[in-house]
């Protein structure tokens, strides 16, 4: 994979194969944060597309942390305490 920098770039860049790459390397990594709330697994892709949605839409919020995987494991606990505030 591309250094953070890199990829945080060619986000900005809009350049797809960079997101695709992103997803490749840490869509495991959110599925197991998922699997492991208490979040139904019937909503596990509508936050999955949010959250990848929300990288692509604003790709300097992975500037924030310092590492990529800190940053995603942030964002699905954020989208997921927002999805299950909102369906309670």
């Amino acid at each position: 994979m591309q250094s953070q920098n890199q990829l945080i770039q060619k986000l900005i860049a809009k350049d797809k194969s960079s997101l695709n790459e992103l997803y490749d390397t840490y869509i495991h990594h959110v599925t197991r944060i998922l699997c492991n709330s208490d979040t139904p697994r019937s909503d596990h892709e509508e936050i999955i597309t949010k959250l990848f949605t929300q990288i692509w839409t604003s790709p300097q919020i992975l500037s924030k942390e310092k590492r990529l995987s800190i940053a995603i494991t942030k964002l699905c606990l954020k989208l997921t305490n927002t999805h299950s505030s909102r369906v309670s």
